[in-house]
Order: C-alpha cells, then structure tokens, then sequence
C-alpha cells in the first residue's frame, strides 16, 4: 500500500483550487430589493429586539444582501408571498429577528392553509368531477376529464399524470400566481433536439390538447364505441 506522501506527491494544491469553479453571482433585480425594503421596515416594528442583529448602518447593508440573496434562491417575488412571512411572524412569541431561511419558509404557505386539498383528495374528486377548489378542477382538465371519470380509480399512470399537474397548479397558488394558464407536458430542452422532433412532439401535444378540449376517448376501445354510438350503430359485444 501506497503511503500519504507517495499518493500526493506532485499535487499542486494551488492548481487544484484555481480548478474549483467559482459560483455565478445572484443577478439582484430591483422588484426583490423593493420587497427586502419593505419586508426590514415591518419586522422593526413586529421585533422589538431588531436591533440586536442589525446594530449600525454596515450591518442593516450586509443584512440586506442576504436577504436579496435568500429571496431570489427562495423564489420569493409576490406581494401575496410576504403576506403569508408577515401573517407568521406576527404569531411569532420571540422578539428576536427570523434568520432569512425562516422568513422565506413562512412566505411560502401549506396547501392546506390555502383550502387546497390534499393530493389523495385531489385525485378523489377529480375523479368525481366534484372540485373544492379550482386547483383541482385545472388539474383535472389538464389531464383529461373524460379519462378521469371512465378510468379505474387504481389506474397509476393516470394518476401520476394528474398528481404531476396538481403539484404544478399548487406551486403556482403557493407562490402567488394566476392558477389557470396551459400546462406544459414536460418536453426536453428545444435547442438539445432535431428540428423535426421538436415539431413532431408539438403536433402531438397540440393534437392531445383538441382531444382533450372535444372529450374524445384516448382509449381506442373507448373511442370506437362513441364513435360507433355517436353514429347510430349497434355492435354486439363480439364483434
């Protein structure tokens, strides 16, 4: 066996940091520096203690680009996100400031605490048809009502189509963003792909939608039988 210093010897530690890449800095937008503004003008009046933190001018400065900085990564950027920060920390029984990561978790509110079913829930009544909250009725259009409500209710895949597009219309009420708007059905990256790929799955995508939008059954069996129906024809279960 090789010892310590057999194993590094002509390592350039130097060379081995210099290979290290550096993190790309936080583009600061001047909307999230308006809300960090805000958000220090109200906690020094829900805080007694504020000042224990922010003691002189430099540190208020430095608290401030931290506070930007936990905002961008936490995705922080609605008005209706700092009410949710401000409706906790006014039930907060400390005097002492919340570090950033604990304000930018309570900015970001439970599903439940929005009237939101939970996804079991969800998946029942859109099943059903019958919807609670909106949430639930987008989910379920954009995965196809009609599949919903002639699927077995142990069909997985279905089921994880719709948990998927509820997870999304939930994301959005949680960050304060209007809950209807197309849901996007995951395609990679355009620019990593051939043209004719691209626009192949598009034409699919599109072709689902109008499915979708006329309640056409995607199962052929399912499909047939409607259409068979639709036109006034009879088939004995054999044929």
């Amino acid at each position: 066996m090789k010892s310590v210093s057999e194993i590094t010897k002509g390592l350039n530690p130097q060379h081995a940091l210099a290979q290290i890449p550096m993190p790309a800095p936080i583009k600061v937008d001047q909307q999230t520096a308006e809300y960090v503004n805000t958000v220090f003008d109200k906690l020094q009046g829900i805080y007694p203690a504020w000042r224990q933190a922010w003691t002189d001018d430099a540190a208020l400065k430095n608290a401030k680009r931290e506070w930007i900085a936990g905002f961008i990564q936490g995705g922080i950027n609605s008005e209706v996100q700092l009410a949710y920060g401000f409706q906790h920390a006014r039930k907060d029984k400390s005097p002492f400031l919340p570090k950033v990561g604990q304000f930018v978790a309570w900015c970001k509110p439970t599903p439940e605490s929005m009237g939101l079913p939970c996804e079991a829930q969800a998946w029942d009544e859109a099943r059903a048809g019958t919807y609670s909250h909106p949430a639930v009725r987008i989910a379920a259009e954009a995965t196809s009502t009609f599949d919903l409500h002639t699927a077995k209710n142990n069909d997985k895949a279905l089921r994880q189509r719709f948990e998927r597009n509820y997870a999304i219309v939930m994301r959005r009420a949680q960050t304060g963003q209007p809950l209807e708007g197309r849901i996007s059905k995951g395609i990679g990256h355009d620019s990593m792909r051939p043209r004719e790929q691209v626009q192949l799955e598009y034409s699919r995508q599109e072709a689902d939608r109008i499915v979708d939008v006329l309640q056409i059954p995607k199962d052929p069996q399912a499909a047939r039988a409607a259409l068979l129906a639709k036109l006034g024809i009879r088939r004995d279960k054999h044929v």
